[in-house]
């Protein structure tokens, strides 16, 4: 029988015969055998206890495969990635890891409907029922200059968008750090908010292309208010109800990309959305900043850091700020003395009233709706045998001084809403502050520098 006919047994046998006799010939002659064959392989007889061995460690392998395999079923790769470390390799090996889909961003477009629906609409919108989790702190640190351009890009949002109030700055201002995270956006605090400002239309924050930095500007007091927040937001403060929040608008209207999008919170008369799906989920905040933040030019009378040769230049950074508080704020003075039925002002809170000068300042109800604020002036000075105004702030309103003759003027900010009547010379007027009450009629709206009337 040729050896390649053999049994294993008698395989085994030939292969322990040849063993032996390389051993002895060896032994004794110092040399290798003549009949020996170098590419025989000789193994010594596998023991009942090895064996054993083997198959645990066989098992344990494949358990560990089993493992991985669902690890990386269910988008977790730290078991995945000890079982890499043993050896243990998977069908996903090899592969790159799933990307996050880029949602474009497009110009903002509003459907054309008057604010009453557009709140009606809003409201039937419901919120989430899924969970929002805070986002994760962001911590700015670079050269003065680029600090300072940050702080004040971000301290302009804050106050365009949101106003002289903390409570309504925060959610702002997070929502502009968490798309700088975002792979949708750009990758600077100023790139963020200033984005689409060089367009009449399609700009991402409205203030940036509508004239508002042209028409409205905070007072010294204000503006150092907002530049708090933002030092704050840039240190690690978060503002956690709106979680990873990328958009938001105000509830009296309806912007085109709202029906993409998922409603997390509603602060006030601003609402709240993140994208639908891994887009909006915090493994797709990513992103880091770029490392240096660009001169925006249009924001120059405000911000010193944004003028022309402002690259060299190192501005004053202000240290050791107390931290910036987003609780609803006290009423900054006492309760007026004069007494308004509450039916009468309609849910808004009367927050400073001269009986000699008959003039109300009104904190405006968040929901409220912009035309009922007509309504309530009209109902205040019904009585008033001489001039009368009544002057309404969303959120904490500012002051509002009179010189004796009726005239009003107002140091800290713009007001919301401001009606006068006088009776005596047949006249009356209600102007509202469209940048935060739009009217469908622009002959209703405050001209810039607009001063109240005596």
């Amino acid at each position: 029988m040729s050896p390649d006919h053999l049994s294993s047994a008698e395989s085994h046998l030939a292969v322990e015969s040849a063993g032996a006799e390389f051993a002895l010939e060896g032994a004794t002659s110092g040399g290798l055998p003549p009949h020996f064959d170098p590419r025989a392989e000789v193994r010594p007889p596998p023991s009942p206890l090895l064996a054993i061995l083997l198959v645990l460690f066989l098992g344990l392998l494949a358990a560990g495969g089993a493992v991985a395999y669902l690890a990386l079923d269910e988008d977790s790769q730290v078991l995945a990635g000890l079982a890499r470390s043993v050896g243990i390799r998977t069908d996903k090996d090899g592969e790159k890891p799933p990307t996050i889909p880029v949602p474009p961003v497009e110009p903002v477009e509003y459907l054309d409907v008057p604010a009453e629906t557009a709140q009606a609409i809003n409201a039937k919108v419901p919120f989430t029922k899924d969970p929002v989790p805070a986002a994760a702190p962001f911590r700015l640190a670079l050269p003065a200059a680029d600090q300072a351009r940050a702080v004040d890009c971000l301290a302009s949002a804050a106050w365009y968008e949101a106003g002289d109030r903390a409570l309504d700055q925060a959610p702002v201002v997070q929502v502009v750090l968490n798309r700088l995270r975002h792979p949708a956006f750009p990758k600077s605090v100023c790139g963020v908010v200033y984005q689409g400002s060089n367009r009449s239309t399609g700009c991402q924050f409205s203030f940036t292309c509508d004239g508002s930095l042209r028409r409205r500007i905070p007072s010294a007091a204000a503006w150092e208010r907002a530049r708090a927040m933002a030092r704050s937001a840039l240190a690690g403060s978060v503002y956690a109800p709106v979680g990873w929040a990328t958009h938001f608008h105000t509830d009296w209207v309806v912007p085109n990309w709202s029906s993409s999008v998922d409603k997390v919170a509603a602060v006030n008369t601003h609402l709240f959305f993140r994208w639908r799906g891994a887009t909006g989920k915090p493994g797709a905040f990513r992103g880091t900043h770029q490392g240096s933040e660009p001169i925006t030019p249009m924001l120059a009378t405000l911000s010193p850091a944004h003028r022309p040769g402002s690259e060299t230049e190192v501005p004053e950074v202000a240290l050791d700020l107390p931290p910036v508080s987003i609780e609803p704020e006290p009423p900054t003075a006492p309760p007026p003395s004069v007494a308004v039925p509450e039916a009468m002002l309609r849910g808004n809170q009367l927050r400073a009233a001269d009986a000699a000068e008959n003039l109300f300042v009104l904190q405006i109800k968040p929901d409220q709706f912009a035309g009922t604020l007509a309504l309530v002036g009209l109902e205040m000075c019904k009585q008033a045998p001489k001039g009368c105004t009544v002057v309404g702030f969303t959120g904490t309103p500012g002051r509002v001084l009179s010189n004796g003759l009726g005239r009003t003027s107002w140091p800290d900010r713009q007001p919301d809403f401001y009606y006068f009547v006088d009776r005596s010379r047949a006249r009356e007027i209600a102007l509202w502050n469209c940048e935060t009450l739009p009217r469908p009629d622009k002959k209703q709206c405050m001209p810039p520098g607009f001063r109240g009337e005596g």
